[in-house]
């Protein structure tokens, strides 16, 4: 008797048991399903070498934009140096002011782009920028003010939680500069360069700037619209009791800002919070988090799906390097996860290569994209990432071996809905044959059993496919089942599993 069991939503706070979808989807992305409720998951590539370059130290930000002439622009930054990506030899280069920087182990480099300045803050340093039509070095914006976050918004260039020698240190402050003068930051009713200190709601975590400035707090979200002088911004709570917990989840893709609250992940859009979450895998993520290793986080939306990405730091890790990436598909609302294979995650733009330069990967083999992917193209939004020491990687690797874990079934049901005269509560499950794409993939499948719904599980050998009926055969009899199909080689779009099992009585 042949039962069709489609894949499902990844709900791994959920009891495994009629589980509303899988319990375990590793390695692979969640798609739309061809049948309601259910969902498609695609392969995931390895990072691949893209420069084999370095920085002095761990990188903890980056900037990507383009100067007037269309040209890419790739910028990053460590604890003391910050760097352009060379377009001609693909290696960091040091465009620091002179006696570099000193950030501190728990900060990073927030940037932001106004006109054809790039500005970086580090808080511990006066905020740098470079102007991107002339691309020569870093210097100081301003030594008035200091600030750990920053955006801009109707010609102000803003900072939260902010530095000045006047009143040192200030958390709950957002401070800007004058309108269309972002090096201006007297504070001035001519220029409207000022601050707003926020009270009640903690630390400002991140600034986002659409129509409106949203100041995201620790416990609390509030909106700042611009009303001109002598005022110059509104402020208004547009959330209380509820903010950011962890300034490096936060990512704003069309118009929604997802950021990681103390009780898991929630979006903000037009100060409305929605958490997206809850009764899927905010249990699994916070558990499985270092929140010591928070800081090493990086979030970014892929530029070429509706995906969102947390790179972070597992209890399981062995060097406080990141080892998880927790993966969300923020139109259709589902999740997955992934091994880390690189450790800071980041959009940029391609660089141009020419023929030439493709000597330095040594063989066509060892070249780590096909010769029409955009990667070779200068201008492309794309993502990329870093290894500790610096080296660029983009993710045109191998594809990851997946691993998808189904939710534990009573069988005997499905058995009784297409064979009314099914007796018994015990199954005997002879074959799975899992649905998936990819002439060149390969699948083995293992079942997990057990009697009771509170007992051990117990997993059978793994089964590979057989190459004429794709079922892999196994033989097993017990109350409760539950099916891991294994994925190797370039597969695609993975979907669903046909169980042959029958009633097996009751003991």
């Amino acid at each position: 008797m042949i039962i069709d069991s489609v894949f499902g939503p990844w709900r791994p706070d959920l009891p495994d048991l009629n589980n509303p979808g899988v319990t375990v989807a590793r390695n692979v992305t969640p798609g739309i399903g061809a049948l309601q409720g259910s969902v498609t998951y695609g392969p995931l590539r390895r990072a691949a070498m893209y420069s084999n370059t370095s920085m002095a130290s761990r990188p903890i930000g980056t900037a990507v934009s383009q100067d007037q002439f269309g040209n890419a622009k790739v910028y990053g930054g460590c604890a003391t140096k910050l760097y352009k990506l060379s377009p001609i030899n693909r290696q960091w280069t040091d465009i620091s002011r002179s006696g570099g920087y000193t950030t501190l182990n728990t900060d990073r480099w927030n940037a932001v782009e106004f006109g054809s300045y790039q500005i970086f803050t580090n808080f511990s340093n006066e905020p740098q920028y470079i102007d991107m039509n002339i691309d020569l070095q870093f210097a100081n914006l301003t030594t008035l003010a200091k600030g750990r976050y920053i955006g801009t918004h109707k010609g102000f260039v803003i900072l939260g939680n902010t530095w000045d020698a006047l009143d040192g240190a200030k958390p709950n402050r957002v401070r800007w500069s004058g309108q269309e003068l972002p090096g201006d930051w007297a504070y001035s009713a001519q220029t409207q360069a000022d601050f707003q200190d926020i009270h009640g709601y903690g630390s400002v975590q991140a600034i986002v700037c659409d129509d409106s400035v949203w100041v995201l707090m620790q416990r609390g979200i509030v909106q700042m619209t611009y009303i001109g002088a002598p005022y110059v911004f509104r402020v208004d709570t547009r959330v209380e009791g509820k903010g950011c917990n962890v300034p490096e989840s936060v990512v704003t893709v069309e118009g929604k800002t997802f950021f990681l609250s103390e009780d898991g992940f929630y979006m903000l859009q037009g100060g409305s919070l929605t958490p997206i979450g809850i009764g899927k895998v905010n249990k699994y993520f916070l558990k499985k988090a270092d929140t010591s290793q928070y800081q090493f986080m990086t979030a970014v939306s892929d530029p070429r799906e509706t995906l969102i990405y947390w790179n972070y730091v597992s209890v399981d890790a062995e060097d406080g390097t990141p080892d998880r990436t927790l993966i969300y598909n923020y139109q259709t609302g589902e999740w997955s996860e992934a091994e880390a294979t690189a450790a800071f995650l980041f959009p940029a733009r391609s660089l141009p290569w020419t023929v030439d330069q493709l000597d330095e990967f040594g063989s066509i083999d060892a070249v780590p994209a096909s010769f029409d992917d955009p990667i070779w193209a200068g201008g492309n939004s794309m993502l990329w990432a870093m290894n500790p020491d610096g080296d660029v990687l983009a993710f045109t690797g191998s594809t990851l071996p997946a691993l998808i874990e189904t939710q534990e079934q009573h069988l005997i049901n499905a058995v009784r809905a297409l064979n009314p005269n099914a007796q018994g509560d015990r199954t005997n499950v002879m074959g799975v044959r899992p649905f998936f794409e990819g002439a060149d993939a390969t699948a083995a499948v293992s079942v997990g059993s057990r009697s009771q719904s509170n007992g051990l599980v117990a997993w059978s050998s793994v089964a590979t496919t057989h190459p004429d009926t794709g079922f892999a055969y196994v033989r097993l009899q017990d109350r409760f089942h539950r099916f891991r199909l294994q994925l190797n080689g370039d597969w695609d779009k993975a979907y669903s599993l046909q169980i042959d099992a029958n009633s097996a009585g009751f003991r």
